[in-house]
């Protein structure tokens, strides 16, 4: 895994570390796979969606509302050209949560990275798009199962209006296939 994701404002502030570690590193790899004969697989986001309404399915329209998502779409891109691929859309993060302050109004599926190992070995064999997550929640209320001093924040007041309050994603795919 490789790539330029947090913090996410680095996408706006370097635009150009942004296109060439998720945009154009990733196409080179995607070459190199179909080169070799190799299958790739793509480590995505929940980002990509518009992230307005929530409980998103692969096959939604996809609409990123900052750098990083429309970066992380622009790897995904190359990966779908290639039939022998693999993305993931996932919402992960570091354990224990790192944060001092988690966002109280901000719905997501996430899930700390040790949870997502156990999932990625049962999918390796698959193709094609699956979100990868936990359960909706606010991010506050995720982060406070595991850090009980976190304090709540709010991304409408933080942001001002432009950040996705809701992107979180169905997993009834994956799901379905982990059965």
């Amino acid at each position: 895994m490789a790539g330029l994701s947090r913090p996410l404002h680095l996408h706006d502030k370097n635009p150009i570390d942004s296109i060439n570690l998720n945009i154009v590193g990733t196409s080179n790899l995607v070459t190199k796979c179909i080169k070799e004969d190799i299958k790739f697989i793509y480590f995505s986001s929940n980002y990509v969606y518009p992230g307005n309404k929530g409980n998103y399915k692969e096959t939604d329209p996809l609409l990123p509302s900052s750098s990083y998502g429309w970066s992380k779409l622009g790897g995904e891109a190359a990966a779908q050209i290639y039939k022998n691929s693999l993305i993931l859309r996932i919402c992960m993060t570091e354990k224990p949560f790192v944060h001092k302050k988690a966002f109280a109004d901000v719905k997501t599926n996430f899930i700390f990275h040790d949870e997502v190992v156990p999932i990625f070995k049962k999918l390796l064999n698959k193709k094609g798009v699956i979100n990868l997550g936990g359960p909706v929640k606010t991010i506050f209320n995720f982060a406070k199962k595991n850090k009980k001093d976190v304090k709540k924040i709010f991304a409408k007041k933080t942001f001002k209006g432009k950040f996705p309050l809701n992107p979180s994603m169905s997993l009834k795919k994956m799901n379905k296939l982990l059965k």
